[in-house]
């Protein structure tokens, strides 16, 4: 996020790391980097030592989602990067009401801006850490994808009336009416592939939801650690697949060299492509249907639900 939360104050995350981890932040940086949560790198006596992220919601999910990542680390899988345990060997703490709080190593390594996997070595690599990933048997902790799209039910309220929760609200409103026929084609056929896969009988698997270029580090001894476990599920593998598959080069070899030799579905893929657009228009739509203020996160929100949604 391109906004620091003004309800969380760089002097609460150090407060909070030496109450509850025992960690003295002689310095805490705002990081504006990714979509979704909100990170600060804290250092000691001028050294990074800690990358600290907050979320507003999902506390149950978020702690799920946490342990299942240092169960997998913990096994040596040391392409995950796990959370740290507090004092009380808690891996997520309340900081505020209805906010939560991580706390990770800091890795001295680098990301690219965007998703895509354009270096064909990469994406081998990524393709075989994909493939180990989905041998893993499951955490105990380990929730299990479900097909529903985000706010869904309320995708369409009150496209009768003019929006006035802030400056992108009207705007949203306008372009979802002007793409509602494009929008239900793409619920029923979205609709149509969950019935064909919840008919599989194929086994699900350890996904990380999105091993996309963007949450992957790069370490200096040139290893991959992916990052952002926040949406490991067990799911379908070609939750993970859709995001490596499909590249200049063939990378199905390299999963299966790790996985075994199992293919992915067509019609799975698709069903993966379909739900994230579905996803990103409903939770964006939801977003600007709520109060909301001008600010570098929310003309980067508009931007994304444009290109998601035909004008």
């Amino acid at each position: 996020m391109r906004d620091e939360p003004t309800e969380i104050s760089r002097e609460l995350v150090a407060g909070i790391l030496k109450e509850h981890w025992g960690f003295q932040a002689d310095d805490v940086t705002y990081a504006p980097v990714g979509f979704g949560s909100y990170h600060w790198i804290a250092s000691e006596a001028d050294e990074p030592r800690w990358f600290v992220t907050a979320d507003r919601a999902g506390g149950r999910v978020i702690e799920a989602a946490m342990q299942t990542t240092k169960e997998l680390a913990d096994r040596g899988y040391e392409f995950v990067v796990a959370p740290l345990p507090d004092r009380s060997g808690r891996l997520v703490r309340a900081v505020l009401p209805g906010w939560s709080l991580v706390v990770l190593p800091y890795l001295d390594g680098w990301s690219t801006a965007d998703g895509g996997w354009d270096d064909p070595a990469e994406r081998a690599q990524i393709a075989r850490i994909l493939g180990r990933l989905h041998t893993a048997s499951a955490p105990e902790a380990l929730q299990r994808w479900d097909f529903a799209i985000p706010a869904r039910d309320t995708l369409f309220a009150d496209l009768d009336r003019p929006w006035s929760t802030g400056p992108y609200a009207e705007l949203t409103r306008l372009r979802l009416v002007g793409a509602l026929d494009h929008v239900h084609g793409e619920l029923a056929r979205y609709d149509a592939l969950v019935r064909e896969i919840e008919a599989s009988d194929d086994a699900w698997v350890v996904t990380h939801g999105e091993p996309h270029s963007a949450n992957v580090l790069r370490i200096a001894d040139g290893r991959m650690r992916l990052i952002d476990w926040g949406t490991v599920r067990l799911a379908p593998r070609e939750r993970d697949l859709k995001a490596v598959l499909g590249g200049p080069t063939d990378v199905l070899a390299a999963y299966q060299a790790e996985a075994g030799p199992v293919s992915p579905r067509a019609a799975a893929l698709e069903l993966f492509d379909v739900w994230w657009v579905l996803a990103e228009i409903a939770s964006y739509v939801q977003l600007f249907r709520e109060p909301h203020a001008e600010s570098q996160d929310s003309k980067l929100s508009w931007q994304e639900l444009t290109e998601y949604l035909p004008g």
